[in-house]
């Protein structure tokens, strides 16, 4: 028996070595079961780790406390560990060979386990051959002990880089000097890719490919390799996020074999998913910067310098809005009921009035500051509320410097600055907030150059939502009418009707005309007296705002924005200030001058 027991393990260690010397799929001993055991080194690797910690203990506990005799526990636990160092380690030749690993890694690990599988054999003989009346280690013993230590730190420091990454286990090192964590300078000039594409990659692809883990002979870490793609051909298509296999394998469900990254590993988010799809159909290029690229305002939170704000739940706003309620300067409303959002009107509020809103700030999508006392000064605090969609400026003391102040504000759609000081400087900052559709820019300095540059710079990158809604209003056109289809089969003469719906986007000129000004008691006769409904006023302003995009009868184009632009203006004071803001709609509703210019005859 203690024949058997001796020449076993040296004949289980030549069984290792020869095995680490072959390539057992090229020698086609890659059967069913080879692929399925090798499944099992992650499970076994921790075993023989454990067992050696009991040997360590328990050396630690008689050096303490000195016994008569070595206890056959060490001799139990020393020789378990071998056994399970030997199945660990052949799991792990087995696992080395469906291959998709860097080769020099791959061997480096498979043969320190070799090597400390070796050590411990000779520990063992060395712990039975230990004289039981000895109250101290043999020094060839405490070596022993030392070096096995030292083997399996390094085996399995290696074992980790192979499954993590090379700088896993020293990646956030607090010791290390800042020259170990050397940054790229980040610009605007830096490429998309450098910036937020690598550093997605890195968390999500990297541990299975890179130039240490080639998964099905792929790898994500250098852009040519990304293109040129792996065994199932190339992992993105520049153009086409829908036929990229990247962001198909990313789609499946988790519980799928052929979902990317593998269960278990971390997931993407949506947001993460949507910018990547992005990137491919932008063309997936290396070297495009953000500049060059059409940021949809979806996109264009990955490039903010601030935090996003989540909304706050309603009961949370509430709390804090009895600090406004005695404020003359500030209306604070929800903009529905059981609705989070909130407005803001504030037209006599100051810089400070602005900055105290800061706290209500992540649930702010409307803020109208229209003839109030804010100057540049005050949109500091502005360009925090990164939820704003409506923000009203008109009639104020800024200037292009305050403008500087918005960049962030990556969900504003509509921006009103008539009557400020604003020049073509400013457009520079609005051409960055690709999600506006409205701006209003009347009684400004902005020259028809800056204007015509603005339009080419901010709105062709939307124009696949200016498409949309396109396609939207022909849909509500549709929508709009009511047709019973007759059968051809039908032999009696049926009129088909046709019922118009009340929707002011969908009427002419002239029937906005007759439906809103004529006669002395139409809704704009009122509204001149200040009588109007709140209700007839939102109805009148929505068809002005359809009215705007409609092509006069006759004359200019550009001066029919400019009239209908004044009548928006008007409403919009009026449902803001109420009876006492008659005055811009008075001037504005200038019926003579407006049909002389473009009625037809």
């Amino acid at each position: 028996m203690n024949f058997f027991r001796s020449i076993t393990g040296p004949i289980l260690l030549a069984i290792l070595v020869i095995l680490s010397l072959i390539d057992g799929t090229a020698m086609g001993l890659v059967s069913k079961w080879v692929p399925f055991l090798g499944r099992f080194h992650p499970v076994l690797l921790h075993l023989p780790i454990g067992l050696f910690a009991g040997v360590v203990l328990l050396e630690i506990y008689l050096f303490l406390r000195p016994v008569s005799r070595v206890p056959e526990k060490i001799h139990f636990l020393l020789a378990a560990t071998f056994y399970t160092t030997v199945f660990s380690a052949l799991f792990g030749i087995f696992l080395s060979w469906e291959g998709g690993y860097d080769s020099e890694a791959v061997n480096f690990h498979k043969w320190a386990g070799v090597v400390t599988a070796a050590f411990i054999l000779g520990l063992d003989w060395l712990a039975r051959n230990r004289k039981d009346e000895s109250d101290k280690l043999p020094t060839a013993y405490l070596a022993g002990l030392v070096v096995v230590i030292l083997g399996m730190t390094v085996t399995g420091h290696q074992g980790g880089s192979l499954t993590h990454g090379s700088g896993f286990l020293t990646q956030y090192n607090p010791f290390a000097g800042e020259s170990a964590n050397v940054v790229e300078e980040i610009s605007t000039d830096t490429p998309v890719f450098v910036t937020h594409i690598q550093p997605i990659m890195q968390d999500y692809c990297f541990q299975c490919h890179s130039s240490e883990k080639i998964k099905g002979e792929l790898r994500m870490d250098n852009y040519e390799f990304l293109l040129a793609g792996g065994v199932n051909g190339p992992a993105l298509v520049p153009g086409d996020s829908e036929a990229s296999d990247m962001i198909h394998r990313i789609h499946l469900p988790e519980s799928e074999e052929d979902h990317m990254p593998p269960q278990g590993k971390p997931q993407p988010s949506e947001e993460v998913v949507a910018f990547l799809a992005w990137w491919i159909d932008q063309g997936a290029s290396e070297t495009a910067t953000r500049d060059e690229l059409e940021i949809t305002p979806e996109i264009a939170v990955h490039f903010l310098e601030v935090d996003v704000l989540e909304f706050e739940t309603r009961e949370s706003i509430e709390s804090r809005l009895p600090e406004f309620s005695g404020q003359e300067r500030l209306s604070v409303f929800f903009l529905a009921q059981n609705e989070h959002r909130i407005g803001i009107r504030a037209n006599k509020a100051t810089d400070q009035d602005v900055a105290d809103l800061l706290q209500l700030k992540s649930n702010i999508v409307e803020l109208n500051l229209g003839k109030s006392e804010v100057t540049d000064a005050g949109l500091e605090a502005i360009g925090q509320m990164t939820n704003l969609t409506h923000l009203y400026l008109n009639n104020t003391a800024i200037t292009d410097a305050g403008i500087e102040q918005l960049t962030n504000l990556y969900q504003l759609q509509y921006i009103n600055l008539f009557g400020t000081a604003v020049t073509d400087a400013a457009l520079t900052v609005l051409r960055r907030l690709k999600g506006l559709k409205k701006i209003f820019l009347w009684e400004t300095e902005v020259t028809k150059e800056g204007i015509a540059s603005l339009q080419k710079s901010i709105f062709p990158a939307v124009q696949s939502d200016k498409l949309r809604m396109q396609i939207d209003d022909l849909q509500k056109q549709r929508a709009a009418l009511e047709v019973d289809i007759v059968s051809v089969f039908d032999f009696e003469e049926e009129l088909v009707e046709v019922v118009k719906v009340d929707d002011e986007d969908s009427l002419s000129i002239s029937e906005i005309m007759i439906d809103f000004h004529k006669g002395k008691t139409s809704i704009a006769a009122q509204a001149q007296e200040g009588k109007a409904s709140e209700e007839d006023l939102s109805r009148m302003l929505r068809a002005y705002q359809a009215m705007m995009s409609m092509t006069p009868p006759k004359g200019t184009v550009e001066d029919w924005k400019v009239k209908t632009g004044y009548l928006i203006e008007g409403v919009t004071t009026l449902l803001e200030d109420g009876p006492t803001g008659t005055g811009p709609y008075k001037k504005a509703i200038n019926c003579k001058a407006c049909h002389s210019e473009h009625r037809s005859d």
